[in-house]
């Protein structure tokens, strides 16, 4: 018995030194780590912290931060900055893989209690001059009477002084899929849980291998978001400017909203306003969920029209609960572009042939090649070359002709970034013109 109790104080002994020097190099690294950051921001911000706190939980990071910049009139405070893991002996592991260049299997930053004041220069600056505004900015304006802008003397009108709120950022692997969270909680404002799952062709070998050669498609997304209170103040604070009665006033808004959406190319139908309109008025909860019958790639859904996007991302919306049955909507996506600055897509060149890439002795003959109209029904014969197709919706892409089976033709296009692969039905193509 003797012996078998000093086998257990022994163990414990090591358990306790074990832990110990685990809190110890993680405590030692975090405040290593920090102190790099507070000298290399030093040219754009004074920085100090109370301490550095390692949790059992699996999370360590730095407490009672204070952000000074040089270049604004501010002061930002932060109750704690944490890196967090599912436990200890993973966060010890995170450390060691990032150093490495490899992928940790979860992990998540969550900054606490954020202190923004609202008469400084980044939340409460002044409004961009007209000629910098672009058609989608300052919509929550509209109807507010003469104010066009909300910068920190508006929000301070409705009652607000400085902006507290919490996030959490983080994500999970599993296999081939990621799941990606992001939850923010601004008090008296609103708050928004995003849940969104991606599918990734093959598990990420790097972090580099992650950011720049992985294509992940939307497997599930669900987002809510939640008012807390800045509903209720922006509807008194745009009907007193007005002069109307708060809802005269929210009907003004949302008639405002869809006519600067539908002549900038996004024309809502009547299920989308009025959800809208029942969320400002209700100042409850909206959620949007987007379950699609296979993994898509988010970056392609622009090039689609607006009622095959509902159904290829299986979208539902709700206010308070309530579904809204009706999601139709249209957009014009050369509107749209050019209302959000988003310039033309650059042309696909075609691939060099065998013969181009073989040396020669002689000089070639250049053949001068141009773009040639021919009928939809045709395209299916030019397989493999370029082409300039323009659709029904005033949309125009250039690339090379892929397949075409069953009424659809598929194209890839060159955009920032790689490629993409459309999906175009022959009923939408207005125009076709191939090169040769």
């Amino acid at each position: 018995m003797r012996k078998l109790m000093n086998l257990l104080i022994t163990l414990l002994v090591v358990l306790a030194l074990t832990a110990g020097g685990v809190w110890g190099y993680l405590w030692y690294s975090t405040r290593r780590q920090v102190e790099q950051i507070v000298a290399a921001a030093k040219p754009f911000a004074e920085i100090s912290y109370g301490g550095i706190e390692v949790l059992p939980t699996g999370s360590t990071g730095v407490k009672q931060v204070k952000i000074i910049p040089h270049f604004v009139n501010d002061v930002i405070s932060i109750g704690a900055i944490r890196l967090n893991a599912p436990n200890l002996l993973d966060l010890l592991n995170i450390r060691w893989q990032l150093s490495r260049g490899q992928v940790p299997g979860a992990m998540s930053l969550s900054v606490h209690q954020l202190d923004i004041p609202l008469y400084g220069d980044i939340i409460g600056s002044k409004p961009p001059p007209p000629h910098q505004r672009a058609p989608f900015d300052d919509l929550q304006t509209l109807g507010c009477g003469p104010v066009a802008h909300f910068s920190g003397s508006e929000w301070q009108e409705m009652g607000y002084d400085r902006l507290f709120s919490n996030m959490k950022i983080g994500y999970r692997l599993n296999a081939n899929r990621m799941n990606v969270y992001v939850n923010n909680d601004a008090r008296d404002w609103a708050a928004l849980s995003l849940d969104m799952s991606f599918a990734l062709t093959s598990p990420p070998a790097s972090i580099m291998e992650l950011t720049t050669s992985l294509t992940p498609k939307l497997a599930s997304l669900n987002a809510i978001f939640q008012d807390d209170g800045y509903n209720t103040r922006r509807n008194n604070y745009c009907a007193a400017k007005a002069g109307k009665p708060i809802n005269e006033y929210i009907a003004d808004h949302v008639r405002l909203v869809n006519e600067r959406l539908r002549a900038n190319g996004v024309n809502l139908g009547p299920g989308l306003i009025a959800a809208y309109q029942r969320y400002l008025t209700e100042n409850g909860t909206l959620t949007l969920t987007a379950n699609p019958p296979a993994p898509i790639d988010p970056t392609e859904l622009q090039f689609y029209k607006a009622e095959d996007v509902v159904k290829l991302a299986g979208l539902t919306v709700k206010v308070n609960d309530q579904a809204v049955n009706d999601l139709s909507l249209e957009w014009n996506a050369a509107l749209v572009a050019k209302a959000m600055g988003i310039g033309a897509q650059r042309t696909l060149a075609e691939e060099p042939t065998e013969e181009a890439r073989a040396p020669s002795m002689l000089k070639p003959t250049v053949i001068k090649q141009s773009f040639h109209p021919i009928a939809v029904s045709d395209l299916s014969q030019h397989v493999g070359k370029i082409a300039k197709l323009r659709t029904s919706t005033g949309a125009s892409y250039q690339g090379k002709l892929e397949t075409m089976t069953e009424g659809v033709i598929k194209v890839t296009i060159r955009k920032s970034g790689g490629t993409a692969t459309l999906h175009l039905r022959n009923e939408e193509i207005t125009e076709a013109q191939v090169l040769y």
